[in-house]
């Protein structure tokens, strides 16, 4: 039996959890779509899609415990959500796995690298084939892709982090080429700079304390990326008009240095 007797859109939330993914979810929610959430941790999906519900309607969010690192995890998750609400109109992306202290490539272990590439780029990958045909059919869809600083260019210590960001953006690239005149939108988002959520956003600011800089945790929108303004972003990016349909878009804080990112 459909979970989606009203037909709404459907957002397929890849990479669901606090922060980004519940910001862009819950914008998403509001403006009328059904969510789907997907991740590997049921605990965190099941906050999410309540506090959804609880804000929005009844119904709207639901959740699909998922491991990224396995395709027929994904494959199985997406036949359950087009079984349960219908096509998938909009996919966003957001997985993604790195450290928070840096390693030396000479000490980067297989595991981690194969995990972390696994999450970065193969879930994108396999998911972007679960909903692809659909959005073909329709002659319309959107695809988003969260990437970072790192898809850009390789730092010290994130060996096990870039090259799947690296290929997240070459896929999005390749997407685009091959479908974008078959009306599917794709975007690679470039969040240049730390997030205010509980992981990085939370040692950046116990740093600021340390330092007796309690002047920038009162200006924290300055210089952290809000999940809450970044979902603004992406509803701006699905919205936008074919004619000037927007690729690859950086963002950052105000005062977050740009000239050291390139």
């Amino acid at each position: 039996m459909s979970k989606n007797l009203a037909k709404k859109p459907v957002l397929a939330l890849v990479g669901a959890g606090p922060g980004i993914g519940e910001a862009v979810a819950h914008r998403f929610a509001k403006e009328g779509f059904t969510v789907a959430l997907l991740a590997r941790t049921e605990d965190k999906l099941q906050t999410i899609a309540a506090t959804i519900n609880d804000d929005v309607s009844a119904g709207t969010a639901h959740y699909y415990v998922t491991d990224l690192r396995i395709e027929d995890s994904i494959i199985s998750a997406f036949q359950r959500i087009k079984a349960d609400l219908g096509p998938v109109n909009v996919l966003v992306y957001n997985a993604g796995a790195r450290r928070v202290n840096g390693r030396a490539l000479i000490d980067t272990t297989t595991e981690e690298f194969e995990n972390f590439t696994k999450i970065n780029l193969h879930g994108a990958f396999w998911s972007s084939k679960q909903v692809i045909p659909d959005m073909l059919a329709a002659g319309k869809g959107t695809i988003l892709f969260t990437s970072a600083t790192g898809a850009l260019r390789g730092m010290p210590g994130l060996a096990s982090f870039s090259p799947g960001k690296f290929g997240l953006r070459s896929l999005c690239q390749i997407i685009t080429r091959e479908y974008q005149a078959k009306g599917i939108h794709a975007v690679n988002i470039i969040v240049d700079g730390p997030v205010d959520g509980k992981l990085i956003g939370g040692v950046v600011k116990r740093q600021w304390e340390r330092a007796g800089e309690s002047d920038k945790i009162k200006d924290v929108d300055s210089y952290l990326v809000q999940p809450a303004d970044l979902a603004h972003t992406y509803w701006f990016l699905h919205t936008q008009p074919r004619s000037t349909w927007t690729q690859e878009l950086d963002v950052r804080a105000m005062k977050e240095t740009l000239f050291t990112k390139l």
